[in-house]
């Protein structure tokens, strides 16, 4: 049975219950825990990629992160393996509910609680991943998992942390992007992403970003720029989303909510939120606002019914509000109006023409500054006017002016900064991101003055790429020629590219230049070094210190000091041997004399001059040898003597016991047969 066949056991707990889908990395399954009786959810490294060390490396660095993160709002990962024949396998929580991109597939967009909702649960999941350092670069439906908890409550987790990579640099943990791409979902990257070159940093405002795109398409069903596909890379890189009150017909938003959300997508990652808990505030603030205003309506609407009545009039028994002052527009019981009833007449009707007078200056501080190109100006005296009076045609024309001009500025906006793109890439040498630069820029001028430059320069970067190659082939082999000493070869090199490349073959050249007079340096050091040596050898000191002081500034300050303490060590060994001749004289005079106490003072004097002195030591030993020695032969004579006395007395016990003690100090003794018959005869 394969492994990838239903009722298949991995590690023989995990019953293979069915395939649920297969992704770039490798194939995901559905999965019971034997023991547990608990469905889980096995994520393998696809055969064909696990003998891959990158795949490997990116696969277990998913694994490893997922440990570090305990969330509700985040899959569980429960266990990591590795099969017998050499692949992975990671075991996650199994989250029973659908894909939130399957939600909005069918309902379109959600309702304004849920989304909000779904929203915070997101941002404290993402919290969670960016507390111990790590961002996850693939925010988007298809990786946010909702279910109904059993309360009945709609809840989310986010899974799959594959593209995820930690904050802090870390030399051993491989990146799979080239230069020019990158990872992720197109629909919900961020600016920063969809433009990531060599040398580039992503935070954790890249999934603040896609988190913003996804709530703005479950409150309104559709992403923040026109267009599909590849194109709508370069809108977010080079246009502001469109405003979300304004993306749909009919759709109202308001405006606490449009607020957050356009934050959260700004083209700028400065304009985002910094931090998720920032996001989570802002966005829990808003849909606080919308309660407020839910219930501020319920009790307008509760008072204005309140407060209507039937029949209501001059005959019904009510005083009108005219005639007690309350409303200065009724008519008095007569008819007429009264003095008071006039003047706050006359007040409204001044009120009422100032007011047109103001709005009337304000219509033409607008028109002035939509004449002059001061769009933001206009905008701004436009609203306030469209708050006066809605309704007026020729505010009307005068927004669809303001629109038309801010639409004309826009392009020519979104013009150049596809054209700065389209420059910087054909300068990179990234021929996919021009190609499809270009292809933004044509969509939005295809009479641009400069498309056919453009597109010879796109057209011929793929000869400029083989001209690169070979290029560095040319300059390749001419420095492993120079390393191996090989100068025909190095010329040759050097002649094939000033005939690719001139301006690779003058550095080149400076190279070559550079190593040869390094190379000549050497030489002379080498052979300063050499004589040096050879002067120490045999002991030619001064002639060292000469050596010495030609080799400053051409050696480095360590060899120099280390030559310096040779040259030095050199100078004491001969002052040594010196102290040890004059040292070595003085003794033979004192052992001549039998002057131990003499000759100990002079080895002690050599010894505390030069510690290091093994002649010290030698002599030392000589001394303590031959005064023992010395010693020896006077204990011997003395013996003898004492035992040559006891035979002249005739004291035989006493002069065998002595003859005894003699023989053990000196068992060789020249007199010992001669004492022994001397004794012997004592005895006859």
């Amino acid at each position: 049975m394969s492994i990838l066949d239903a009722g298949a056991v991995l590690e023989g707990k995990y019953e293979i219950v069915r395939l649920l889908g297969s992704g770039g990395m490798g194939d995901v399954y559905l999965a019971r825990h034997l023991h547990l009786d608990e469905t889980r959810v096995i994520k393998l490294l696809r055969a064909d990629i696990a003998a891959d060390e990158a795949s490997q490396k990116r696969f277990l660095r998913e694994a490893r992160l997922a440990t570090q993160i305990k969330h509700s709002n985040v899959a569980i990962l429960h266990d990591c393996s590795r099969l017998p024949e050499g692949g992975f396998f990671m075991v996650w929580e199994h989250v029973e509910g659908n894909a939130l991109s399957e939600r909005l597939k069918e309902s379109g967009r959600l309702p304004m609680g849920d989304a909000l909702d779904l929203g915070i649960q997101a941002l404290r999941g993402l919290e969670a991943i960016h507390s111990i350092g790590v961002i996850h670069r693939d925010v988007a439906p298809d990786n946010l998992m909702t279910f109904t908890n059993p309360r009945g409550d709609l809840r989310l987790k986010i899974i799959d942390l594959g593209l995820a990579r930690t904050l802090a640099p870390d030399a051993g943990q491989e990146e799979v992007t080239k230069v020019g791409t990158f990872m992720g979902k197109l629909r919900y990257c961020s600016p920063e992403q969809a433009q990531m070159s060599e040398g580039a940093v992503l935070d954790r405002r890249t999934d603040l970003y896609s988190l913003g795109v996804v709530l703005y398409e479950m409150i309104s069903g559709e992403a923040p720029f026109e267009g599909r596909g590849p194109a709508v890379v370069y809108k977010r890189v080079s246009e502001d989303p469109i405003p979300l009150a304004r993306r749909v017909d009919g759709l109202n938003v308001p405006g606490a909510v449009s607020n957050v959300v356009m934050r959260a997508v700004a083209r700028d990652r400065e304009d985002r939120y910094p931090d998720a808990v920032s996001f989570i505030e802002a966005l829990d603030q808003a849909r606080s606002s919308l309660s407020e205003v839910a219930t501020r309506k319920i009790a307008v609407a509760a008072a204005a019914g309140g407060g209507s009545r039937e029949g209501s009039g001059v005959g019904s028994g009510d005083s009108p509000r005219g005639a007690a002052g309350g409303d200065p527009g009724s008519l008095s019981r007569s008819g007429e109006l009264t003095r008071e009833e006039r003047q706050s007449l006359l007040a409204q009707i001044d009120r009422a023409a100032e007011k047109v007078k103001q709005g009337t200056l304000v219509f033409n501080r607008a028109q002035e500054a939509l004449d002059a190109g001061r769009l933001s100006e206009a905008r701004s005296l436009i609203e306030r006017l469209e708050k006066v009076s809605p309704g007026s045609p020729s505010l009307a024309q005068m927004r669809q002016a303001l629109e038309e001009a801010e639409s004309s500025a826009s392009a020519e906006t979104r013009l150049q900064e596809l054209e700065d793109m389209l420059t910087r890439y054909i300068k990179n040498k990234q021929k996919p991101l021009a190609k499809l630069a270009l292809d933004s820029l044509l969509d939005l001028a295809p009479t641009h003055p400069r498309r056919s430059d453009f597109e010879s320069w796109v057209e011929l970067m793929d000869e400029e790429k083989e001209q690169d190659e070979r290029v560095a082939k040319a300059l390749a082999a001419g420095r492993e020629a120079l390393a191996a000493g090989a100068d025909r070869k190095v010329r040759r090199q050097l002649d094939t590219l000033r005939k690719l490349h001139p301006e690779t073959a003058e550095a080149f050249a400076a190279e070559v230049e550079a190593e040869r007079s390094q190379a000549a340096a050497g030489v002379e050091m080498d052979e300063l070094n050499e004589a040096f040596e050879a002067d120490l050898e045999k002991g030619d000191l001064k002639s060292a210190a000469r050596r010495l002081d030609a080799l400053e500034g051409k050696v480095s300050r360590l060899t120099l000091d280390g030559h310096r303490d040779r040259l030095a060590a050199e100078h004491r060994r001969g002052e040594r041997e010196e102290a040890e001749s004059a040292a070595a004289a003085k003794l033979n005079e004192r052992l001549g004399v039998r002057d131990w106490a003499g000759a100990r003072e002079v080895v002690r004097e050599l010894a505390d001059a030069y510690p290091e002195s093994e002649r010290a030591r030698e002599m030392a030993e000589d001394v303590g040898q031959r005064e023992g020695a010395a010693q020896k032969r006077a204990a011997v004579e003395d013996g003898e003597r004492q035992i040559e006395s006891l035979i002249a007395a005739g004291d035989t016990d006493q002069a065998r016991l002595a003859l005894k003690v003699l023989l053990q100090m000196d068992p060789e003794n020249p007199h010992r047969l001669q004492l022994q018959r001397q004794i012997d005869a004592l005895d006859g």
